[in-house]
């Protein structure tokens, strides 16, 4: 079933709810219609919105709990199938190949500062992806743990970078300082 536009009236929202009555539970187009009228002026927002209780109470105890689940399908269904969602699924997918290239990488890698920018690098693949498909895929249950973490490894990946940029510094300070002592000391001399 596809879900109304947000632009529709309630009239497209009624029609909607005894569609999906009739085609997922089976129920006679009399049946349907009888539950549908029950939607009194709400749009498809408010009906995308609203809550368990709210289905319950408008459409019935029985009823409104398989009905806001059907609805919340739909919905799922039709996120899934926008580009956003496409773009979110595949985004997780190149996250995961990117991060386990640099992984790879990193353990066969013949230095430790190249395998430490790989890991950095594998870090910053994985975690600021996970944590954006986190936001942005409100239907999946694994939300939070992306959240969760990519948040901690976007954290270990900015903190891996930050000890890199200040390491660099401190080495060329440090090449600074002994070229400046080599030219005192032949200026003694």
């Amino acid at each position: 079933m596809t879900f109304p536009p947000a632009s529709a009236g309630p009239n497209a929202v009624r029609d909607y709810i005894s569609d999906i009555l009739v085609a997922k539970h089976d129920t006679t187009a009399d049946f349907a219609k009888e539950v549908a009228n029950r939607w009194q002026l709400g749009r498809p927002n408010d009906l995308r919105h609203a809550s368990t209780g709210t289905f319950e109470r408008v459409f019935g105890k029985d009823i409104g709990h398989f009905l806001y689940r059907t609805v919340q399908e739909d919905i799922r269904e039709q996120w899934y199938n926008s580009t956003a969602g496409v773009f979110n699924s595949w985004l997780f997918v190149f996250s995961i190949m990117f991060s386990a290239f640099f992984l790879v990488r990193a353990t066969r890698a013949n230095s430790s500062s190249t395998s430490a920018a790989s890991l950095r690098y594998a870090g910053a693949a994985f975690g600021p992806p996970m944590v954006f498909c986190g936001i942005q895929d409100p239907y999946s249950q694994w939300q939070f743990p992306r959240l969760f973490l990519g948040g901690i490894v976007s954290f270990l990946a900015v903190l891996a970078f930050l000890v890199a940029s200040i390491d660099r510094r401190m080495e060329k300070q440090k090449a600074e300082t002994e070229y400046k002592k080599k030219g005192e000391v032949k200026q003694k001399e």
